[in-house]
């Protein structure tokens, strides 16, 4: 080739093909903006690696997760982690009695060490900690040159700190998948703002990659642990007859769907596992149309779930992982095998309706799938325990080896990009040496990932390299790499969902009262309500009590306490227009089961049925010995460090944001926020 004047590019369907260096010249990357909209061909896609519009899109995406996070829990740190709240976060910090440097090393937080450096108490602490986190988070969000390196770190930071004291209230999968997501989100930022660090990078494939393997992971383990788990109803098709009425905050629209016909919620089950367990593989599928497929799939699965159950930012935060799944050709940036009648095009559509088809057959298949004299649709699993477990034993360890596998051709895409895309030799060594780094790390960061995946088949796991478990081991409290699985059993399957209903009197012969939650089922007649993004972490806690008993809940028996205080901060946690108007002299708590009425019931009638279960939690007193003997032994009555009179105003300025705050509902405000964000966004957009 040394007289041809030929130049070998590798395209990004991986084969190399001959142009000539003069067009090469003459298809230079335009700037965007530059040209129009209407045909937006660019050269980095030619080499597959136009990738920032994604990384933006990702990295944005988190900012908008974090937001929602760290504004959630701002608005109940009060009542959940105050002074006198339920579980005071001096007692997990306990810098009273020791020093901020034993406190790092216990807890690692900067919690640790913000009340000396600042002069502030613990409460006031978390207050600043999560409204740094807000500000960022929000920046981040509306500008994607915030998004950097040291921008994802502070999030991070702020968000693993509060974590890291929130105890029981922040102990649910999203809160550590976001942490998980949080690293990927370091990994994928450029270090600094300018145009060329936010340009083009060949490491974003990688970077991406990352983000793509973790959704693969959540989404197959979900799905995979619901038929390990053997619970009756995901092995008979009948979890959604239950799960609507039975998970923790129902939607108004849940109530409805819990009363479609048996066959089509059968029907839905079936669509979950072919959306957790079969759709994940077309994930790493080499053509743009399985994976927009996918894309999609993913999309409507995450809508469907967010209609019908308040499951927090964790759906929200799902989308965002799927937008990894996306590429330039989404965004208008059309590369020049991207239209037209080539024969790979026609390859890549008839590989794609053959995926699609055959993972829709063997469904079918494997799910009995047919047709009814009465047009309706039967289902039923066709296979054994034994032949699941032997499905696991081949797919788990398939998708190690094909995790491995793409990756390993992703970075030396990334490798093969830098020595032949950029211009001049410093370019390609710093290019090279960048992709180099990064696809290291992400080698050893997968390698990690394995020990939690695998944990799906014991003998994937145990054939692992023990310096792969010790690794995962010793940054297992970083959640660099998490478990996941969601919804293994249901619940309320013999009687209708468990409830806790707190009681209170000022006699004990009565009359007895309920206090009413804000957001759980309560009052019979109260309809269920919208309340994602937003989490209402007391009312998703009393749930779990429902299912084990309050001995099992030291927290329950502190917020008892707290009320029998007549406690403000822990009262606004509830519905407060139906909360005593004097604080009452006792409290307990009965269980009860939940079902839905009919919709024969009509409008304007209950939601709810219910009957009394049993007696959950005996009568409590302020004065109860035993209860106070209780509470001090948590250590949620020791002393807080004190405030120096010199730290006043930021104390007061703290007290002024948290009073602002209290105006409405927290999902309101949370709501309001969001709305806010996207018109300033949208707002730019138009004008830019």
């Amino acid at each position: 080739m040394g007289k041809s004047k030929d130049k070998e590019i590798f395209s990004n369907k991986g084969k190399v093909k001959m142009v000539s260096v003069k067009s090469v010249r003459k298809e230079q990357p335009r700037k965007d903006g530059e040209g129009g909209d209407a045909d937006r061909t660019v050269n980095d896609d030619e080499y597959g690696y136009r990738m920032k519009e994604v990384r933006n899109l990702f990295l944005q995406g988190l900012s908008a997760v974090y937001f929602i996070a760290f504004i959630s829990v701002y608005l109940q740190a009060d009542g959940l982690y105050g002074t006198n709240g339920i579980t005071p976060i001096k007692a997990e910090l306990k810098l009273t009695s020791r020093n901020p440097q034993q406190c790092i090393k216990d807890k690692f937080t900067l919690l640790c060490l913000v009340p000396n450096f600042f002069g502030i108490d613990t409460q006031h602490a978390l207050d600043l900690v999560a409204l740094i986190g807000t500000i960022i988070a929000c920046v981040a969000t509306m500008c994607a040159h915030v998004c950097t390196i040291p921008t994802m770190i502070i999030m991070w930071g702020c968000y693993f700190s509060i974590y890291q004291v929130g105890g029981v209230f922040l102990w649910f999968q999203w809160d550590t998948l976001l942490l998980e997501a949080g690293i990927l989100g370091i990994l994928a930022a450029p270090w600094l703002p300018t145009s060329g660090g936010m340009g083009n990078k060949p490491r974003d494939l990688t970077t991406m990659w990352m983000v793509k393997w973790l959704l693969f992971r959540l989404m197959f383990a979900s799905g995979v642990v619901k038929l390990q788990s053997g619970c009756p109803t995901w092995w008979g098709l009948t979890a959604l007859n239950y799960h609507f009425e039975s998970q923790c905050l129902p939607t108004p629209l849940a109530y409805f769907t819990h009363h479609l016909p048996s066959w089509v919620l059968h029907l839905l089950v079936v669509g979950t596992y072919y959306v957790e367990i079969a759709v994940p593989f077309a994930f790493f599928a080499p053509f743009k149309s399985v994976k927009r497929f996918a894309f999609w799939t993913q999309i409507i699965f995450q809508l469907s779930i967010i209609l019908t159950g308040n499951y927090t930012y964790f759906n929200v935060l799902t989308i965002v992982l799927c937008f990894s799944l996306l590429d330039a050709d989404f965004f208008g940036y059309k590369s020049s095998n991207s239209s037209g009648f080539s024969a790979s095009r026609i390859f890549s559509k008839t590989f794609s309706y053959t995926f699609i088809g055959f993972s829709l057959f063997y469904t079918g298949k494997f799910f009995g799938l047919g047709l009814n004299p009465d047009n309706t649709i039967s289902s039923k699993i066709t296979f054994s325990r034994i032949e699941f477990d032997w499905f696991v034993s081949i797919t788990v360890p398939y998708a190690a080896m094909m995790g491995l596998l793409t990756l390993g051709s992703t970075v030396s895409q990334t490798l093969i990009i830098s020595l032949f895309d950029k211009q001049g030799a410093w370019n390609k060594l710093t290019s090279f040496v960048s992709s180099l780094f990064y696809g290291a790390l992400c080698f050893g960061l997968f390698s990690i990932t394995l020990v939690p995946f695998t944990s799906l088949h014991t003998e994937t796991n145990r054939s692992l390299y023990p310096v792969m478990r010790d690794l995962h081991a010793s940054l297992a409290k970083y959640h660099v790499a998490n478990s996941y699985g969601l919804f293994r059993k249901m619940t309320g399957v013999t009687s209708g969902r468990p409830e806790v209903v707190l009681e209170y009197a000022d006699d004990l012969n009565g009359p007895w009262k309920e206090y009413e939650f804000l957001y759980k089922p309560g009052n019979v007649s109260a309809a269920p309500l919208f309340v994602a993004p937003h989490q209402p972490r007391l009312d998703w806690q009393m749930w779990f009590a429902s299912l084990s008993t309050y001995h099992d809940n030291p927290w329950l028996v502190s917020l008892t306490y707290r009320l029998l205080q007549g406690e403000k901060s822990v009262i606004k946690l509830l519905d407060v227009s139906k909360a005593p108007k004097t604080v009452p002299k006792y409290i307990r708590a009965s269980a009860y089961h939940y079902t839905f009425t009919k919709p024969s019931s009509g409008p304007g009638g209950d939601w709810w049925t219910r009957k009394r279960d049993k007696e959950y939690m005996p009568i409590f007193s302020k004065d109860h010995a035993p209860l106070v003997d209780f509470i001090k032994n948590l250590g949620y009555l020791d002393k807080d460090v004190q405030t120096p009179k010199e730290s006043q105003f930021i104390t007061e300025m703290l007290d002024s944001i948290r009073t602002l705050t209290e105006v409405g509902r927290p999902e309101f405000i949370v709501w309001g926020a969001i709305a806010s964000l996207l018109a300033i966004i949208f707002s730019a957009k138009m004008f830019k």
